[in-house]
């Protein structure tokens, strides 16, 4: 009798080792699924959360001029007053544009999109919250030119995007966040981060 239940435990025991293996690979896979739920939520939050303010628009705050070698060693770059557009990028605008607040508004709001595509981006959800951000920043810049003129709206563009993607380095960072593209809708109201109706000129 005992050697008849020793063999009877003895091919239960296998089925019932490997099911309790397999529950524990399925209560660790869920685990770690949980987890990358929860940081990819708190991922996109915060590129939403990410906005121009009229403290950087009027410039309250600029940046100093920061070391080229220094600001080109990693995609990041320099951002020291941690407003989240590159110092370097920040500064060209404000060059650019030192008499238009309202372009200024519009292409500060895309390149710190830009930036964010750049250093934030690891899998779809991410990437939608970065192109959401990104659209929004370029139809901001749409709607500082005059009689929108084609021409004109895609030199702002280009010259935002040129300076943003000014290295290899960084052009392959946007290429890599490119990989997770998929279809997204845009919503229709609040395109700018700052009212361009309530900046003077």
């Amino acid at each position: 009798m005992k050697r008849s239940l020793s063999v009877v435990w003895w091919w239960v025991r296998w089925p019932l080792m490997v099911l309790g293996f397999l529950y524990a690979v399925l209560v660790g896979f869920r685990t770690f699924m949980l987890f990358d739920e929860e940081k990819t939520a708190e991922a996109v939050a915060a590129i939403h959360a990410q906005r121009i303010t009229l403290a950087d628009v009027e410039g309250a705050n600029l940046p100093p001029v920061p070391d080229e070698s220094e600001n080109n060693a990693t995609v990041a770059g320099v951002d020291t007053n941690n407003n989240g557009v590159r110092d370097d990028v920040e500064l060209a605008i404000f060059k650019k544009y030192p008499n238009s607040a309202k372009i200024r508004a519009a292409e500060l709001q895309y390149a710190m999109a830009l930036q964010l595509m750049l250093t934030s981006v690891y899998n779809t959800e991410t990437w939608i919250a970065a192109a959401v951000e990104t659209s929004r920043g370029a139809a901001c810049i749409g709607e500082t030119v005059f009689n929108k003129d084609l021409s004109v709206y895609r030199g702002r563009i280009e010259e935002v995007e040129e300076m943003v993607t000014n290295t290899s380095e960084r052009q392959h960072a946007e290429d890599r966040a490119y990989n997770f593209t998929t279809s997204y809708g845009l919503p229709n109201t609040e395109l700018c981060n700052i009212g361009l109706d309530t900046l003077p000129n």
